[in-house]
């Protein structure tokens, strides 16, 4: 196998990993079996050891002896793992409005739309998906390694713990929702907020991103508040995300 293919099947393996964790599809505490990914995939082992060094990093998958695991969801972590998002969010789009240039900015523009094109379609996986780019393609335009390295780490982390407590509820069509029901609230006020982000990272306004940064987080985190205390359908119907093992077919 040449260093290209090898490349290759490096990268095929860690976004199908990384996908079937984010997804839920492998569930935590789920045992990543390497020899069935292995031949799920058609790849060697060696690209999925890479694999999941890069998830190890990313705190997506945890060691358990010689096992390499999907890392648990801590419910009780809910707070500090905020705590730290809001303080990158609010440096990250500080940093944006400073730095961005106009690659920049045509990229996070053309990630807004992309996420309204879901407002009225789609499921809440792809809109996640779309939400998720658009905030690393303002994290980019930051122009700091150290900061996007931290901050990309807990948006995954914030990203699939909302992917836990809202995988019933977000999975059908917003179009198949009343007008009024919460889910289409939110989406649209996302939306809303994702403008005036990008309005003041335009306008190198660093005042108002630094504003704009935690008014979005306090949106994302209170409705992730009420959802846990409030005994969330999504949560109580999934009693499995702890589950010690498991066998999952990923799709390439």
């Amino acid at each position: 196998m040449t260093e290209q293919t090898s490349g290759r099947d490096g990268d095929k393996v860690l976004r199908v990993l990384r996908d079937g964790i984010l997804r839920l599809d492998l569930r935590p505490g789920a045992v990543i079996d390497e020899a069935g990914i292995a031949a799920q995939l058609s790849v060697s082992r060696t690209p999925i050891r890479e694999a999941i060094i890069q998830l190890i990093a990313d705190g997506l998958v945890i060691r358990d002896g010689r096992t390499a695991r999907v890392a648990p969801l801590d419910f009780d972590e809910v707070p500090k793992l905020y705590e730290a998002l809001l303080i990158s969010s609010r440096m990250i789009h500080r940093l944006a409005a400073e730095n961005r240039t106009e690659a920049d900015l045509t990229a996070i523009r053309q990630a807004m739309l992309d996420f309204e094109a879901l407002t009225s379609s789609g499921d809440g996986l792809e809109r996640q998906d779309a939400n998720v780019t658009f905030h690393t393609r303002i994290a980019a335009a930051a122009k700091n390694r150290y900061f996007l390295d931290f901050y990309e780490r807990t948006l995954i982390a914030s990203s699939r713990l909302a992917r836990a407590c809202f995988s019933n509820t977000d999975r059908a069509s917003i179009s198949d929702a009343e007008p009024d029901d919460e889910l289409v609230l939110h989406v649209r006020e996302t939306a809303r907020q994702h403008r005036l982000m990008v309005e003041a990272i335009a306008d190198r306004d660093i005042a108002a991103s630094d504003r704009l940064a935690t008014e979005h987080q306090d949106l994302s985190l209170n409705r992730l508040k009420r959802a846990i205390f409030t005994g969330a359908v999504a949560i109580s119907s999934t009693p499995d995300l702890s589950l010690p093992a498991g066998r999952f077919t990923l799709a390439s």
